[in-house]
């Protein structure tokens, strides 16, 4: 059984280039928990900008104050479960490193666990000005698709602020193989069996001083591909999940260009199925690269230029499979040339898979 010192608080904070905004918080977080006993964890996912440092100048002396520097296998919800796993304390906060979570809401937020297991601090998503419309409107439908998903009516699931009990952090939420979107969905999904008390608390949601929102295409990918995940229990991994998206739209890539060739150029089925398995390969690992493996993302043409070679020859035994399995199925199998490249494709797939995450996107 886990270990914990009762009363005592632990805060997360996960960073990614806050250099700006870190020190302020961290000061007005101090001022707020001084008379509880605490300790602040900041997780920091590689920022390349001075976050660290600042940290590391300012509150050196500070025993209460924990900085864990990720390396490997990077990225948000990774992060904060790796960060929950050295806790102390009875209860835990997670809360954002911009600035936009108001430190005078950790003890809102903790105050209400003493009737609830979980408080999610929840944003009044119809009176932020420090939103953009387009983001409150996608935050409203993602909020609809979570509330069916995990039968948990919240008005704002994917807030990024809550506090729990340390009971919550059970053997399924870390297992959980999802490289998602929020933490707070897997911590939900992970006790939703359990008759947990969760409780809404509306939280003072500030403007961000500095720096930009993390919200982008990636990350509404992610989400998709949690969610999708959630539907079988979390036994499959969300970047798997995502792997095979992208390879779907491989696959309508791969056969309109294979159309294309044996019926507008008039090209033999041998040399049409190479053509459009290499062509197929590029897009998915320029896909791949941009939405599904963006933690560790490939970012200069020239690195995306040996990485794309490197992906070409790594992948070779299951290209060559991919070619010679549609050729064997072509002569022997069937002449229906679709039929024939699609046994290729499928013996190509989970072999690039798993060659990919281990070779290609290595968190580093």
């Amino acid at each position: 059984m886990r270990k914990f010192i009762k009363n005592k608080i632990s805060i997360i904070i996960p960073t990614y280039n806050e250099a700006e905004n870190i020190n302020t918080l961290l000061e007005e977080i101090i001022n707020e928990v001084k008379n509880k006993e605490y300790e602040i964890i900041i997780v920091d996912d590689g920022s390349n900008d001075e976050t660290v440092n600042n940290i590391f100048k300012n509150y050196n002396q500070n025993n209460k104050i924990k900085v864990i520097q990720r390396e490997y296998d990077r990225g948000l919800l990774q992060s904060i479960k790796f960060a929950l796993q050295s806790i102390s304390g009875e209860y835990f906060v997670v809360m954002d490193g911009d600035g936009q979570h108001s430190s005078k809401d950790i003890n809102v937020l903790l105050k209400e666990l003493n009737h609830n297991d979980l408080v999610v601090g929840s944003r009044d998503l119809n009176n932020i000005d420090s939103m953009q419309q387009s983001r409150v409107s996608l935050s409203k439908f993602f909020n609809i698709v979570i509330s069916y998903i995990l039968s948990t009516k919240l008005t704002d699931p994917l807030t990024g602020f809550f506090a729990g009990k340390i009971f919550l952090l059970n053997n399924k939420f870390y297992l959980l193989s999802n490289s998602g979107f929020k933490i707070l969905l897997d911590l939900i999904f992970s006790n939703k069996n359990k008759n947990i008390k969760i409780y809404e608390k509306k939280i003072d949601f500030r403007s961000r001083k500095s720096g930009s929102s993390k919200l982008n295409s990636q990350v509404v990918f992610s989400f998709f591909t949690q969610i999708i995940s959630y539907m079988f229990n979390g036994l499959i991994s969300s970047k798997f999940i995502g792997f095979l998206i992208i390879g779907a739209l491989g696959f309508s890539v791969h056969f309109s260009i294979l159309f294309f060739s044996l019926n507008y150029l008039g090209n033999s089925f041998y040399f049409s199925h190479i053509f459009a398995t290499l062509f197929t390969a590029t897009v998915n690992f320029l896909l791949n690269n941009y939405l599904n493996f963006y933690n560790s993302k490939i970012n200069t043409f020239k690195k995306i230029l040996v990485s794309l070679l490197k992906y070409y020859l790594i992948n070779l035994p299951g290209i060559i499979s991919n070619i010679s399995g549609a050729s064997f199925a072509h002569n022997v199998v069937t002449k229906n040339p679709f039929l024939a490249s699609s046994i290729g494709v499928v013996l190509d797939t989970i072999f690039k898979y798993f060659i990919s995450k281990t070779w290609i996107w290595k968190s580093n």
